[in-house]
């Protein structure tokens, strides 16, 4: 069933030739009647790269792949039984069987929530603003399960009808809220949420090397003011006024287009022409600004840097633009889906890549000339979320949320997710107080006694293990890899220093060591 599961989404999905030509322009495919789906996007990826399949030795091992994969897909560390499973399979198609498991799991949907959410109301991770990030990644599981297109995503936040909405419901307000509903706060938030476009500066001036004015500023902020009436009691476009300067200004696209006004013009259609303006916008930074967040996430690094400035003249050629070009073009073709695309990255040889290839090429500046070559993948800090589920998959608990639905308390995750935030994945190093509160902190030490800790409790209970089988268990379950016989030894040669020590607390000073280690603490 699975194999077949998989073969069914491996179809490919017919489109006109002139649009699978424009898709794989500087592609070295040839498209010919179909040509969108997880493979052709993992191939496009391992061609643009110039990924050789056939050199083994630079991917990561199975057990690595494994832990990235699942705390990249589900935002955890796997299981026991998941460690076992896939490093007992041989099949050559182990890797799709795991990336198909994980991404139709009600985890993964959570974990992308938590990740769109953060790229697009980044405020919540302020206490300020945190009240707003339950429902908002409530309303995107929700509309993560039922597979809905990314642009149908973007229109239902920014047009959300704000009269129609009510305390029970689901929707994405907390967009607004964060923004305070402000013209201003949610002109900057959208365009670099959805478009990857730095308005900021043009707020207050004209900056000499930017792209962006302050007028085109305000009349971007004008689609989100209230419409007018004249005298009449005919809608009109409504007028901002910009601060410090006698000037009202109506909304205007970025790219100075004609706009159509509806006759009957309200707050909800006039934030649809803009949304409508971004899919159709000849740059498509709609579609660039997705895929290059979604590669962030999975590689560590965007394809370009920063990514809230895709629209800056010196990222618009190079190996790195024509790449974005590329995917963009295929994800626009796919219909905007998500899970296409997340299928193709994970799947390509370029994601397989090992953290500890010597070969460090491919740290060029970004927006260097020449070819936009990956030659390891890059090591990366594990997220507030990702830590405290992984400790308690480590330790056999239930993540505190059982449920896609998020209606249990969620109160002690936040908290250790807060403390553990980090700004940027790819910077790797933990600041002094998270260090000290994962090594000294009462969460992490309760988790070394067996009346915390159902994987201790499990293997100091199972009369079948000798000593050796339960701390390689114990290495299975925080590292998600079998125990070294260097590490064997060690642990061993410490223990037997401690002759008074019971075996429950030896076996959970060795699980205190291992979550302590940057091994547990970095995705790699």
């Amino acid at each position: 069933m699975v194999h077949q599961n998989i073969q069914a989404r491996l179809k490919l999905r017919v489109l006109p030739v002139w649009l699978c030509l424009f898709i794989v322009a500087s592609a070295a495919n040839t498209c010919r009647a179909a040509d969108i789906s997880p493979l052709t996007i993992s191939r496009l990826i391992d061609q643009s790269l110039e990924i050789d399949a056939a050199d083994h030795s630079q991917f990561a091992s199975d057990a690595k792949f494994l832990r990235r994969v699942t705390l990249d897909l589900a935002g955890r560390i796997p299981t026991i039984v998941e460690v076992h499973d896939y490093l007992s399979n041989t099949s050559e198609s182990r890797r799709i069987e795991v990336i198909d498991r994980l991404m139709h799991s009600g985890v993964h949907y959570r974990n992308m929530a938590t990740f769109w959410r953060r790229a697009w109301v980044p405020q919540a991770d302020t206490p300020e603003f945190d009240s707003v990030t339950e429902d908002f990644e409530r309303w995107l599981v929700h509309r993560l399960q039922k597979g809905t297109r990314y642009d149908e995503l973007v229109v239902e936040i920014l047009t959300l009808d704000h009269a129609t909405n009510t305390p029970a419901s689901t929707t994405p307000i907390g967009f607004y809220k964060a923004n305070l509903s402000r013209p201003e706060n949610l002109a900057a938030s959208a365009t670099r949420a959805f478009l990857g476009i730095n308005l900021d500066c043009a707020q207050c001036h004209d900056h000499p090397f930017s792209r962006w004015t302050r007028e085109q500023f305000w009349q971007t902020a004008a689609f989100f003011a209230e419409p007018q009436t004249d005298e009449k009691s005919e809608s009109q476009p409504p007028k901002v006024r910009v601060p410090d300067i006698e000037m009202e200004l109506e909304p205007a696209l970025l790219t100075n287009a004609k706009i159509n006004w509806p006759q009957n013009l309200d707050s909800v259609s006039l934030r649809l022409i803009l949304v409508d303006w971004m899919k159709a916008n000849e740059e498509q930074l709609l579609a660039k600004n997705a895929v290059n967040r979604l590669w962030a996430h999975y590689f560590g690094e965007a394809i370009i840097e920063p990514v809230d400035d895709l629209s800056r003249d010196e990222v618009q050629t190079g190996a790195r633009a024509r790449l974005l070009n590329d995917l963009s073009a295929a994800f626009i073709a796919s219909g905007y889906d998500l899970n296409l695309m997340t299928e193709g990255i994970v799947s390509s040889n370029a994601y397989r890549l090992s953290s500890s290839n010597t070969d460090k090429s491919s740290e060029a500046d970004s927006d260097a000339p020449g070819p936009f070559r990956i030659t390891r993948a890059t090591v990366r800090g594990l997220t507030g979320e990702q830590l405290f589920d992984s400790l308690q998959t480590a330790a056999n608990l239930p993540s505190e949320l059982r449920d896609v639905e998020g209606r249990s308390d969620r109160s002690q995750r936040s908290e250790f997710a807060s403390r553990f935030y980090i700004e940027n994945s790819f910077s790797a190093e933990r600041s002094i107080s998270q260090s000290l509160t994962l090594m000294n902190g009462s969460f992490v030490n309760e988790l070394t006694t067996k009346q915390e800790n159902l994987m201790l409790a499990s293997i100091l209970s199972s009369p079948f293990m000798n000593f050796d089988e339960q701390i390689d268990t114990v290495f299975i379950a925080v590292l998600g890899r079998h125990a070294r016989k260097t590490e064997m030894k060690v642990v061993k040669q410490s223990f037997e220093s401690h002759v008074d020590a019971t075996r429950e607390s030896r076996l959970g000073n060795l699980f205190w060591v291992l979550v302590n280690s940057t091994e547990f603490n970095t995705n790699h």
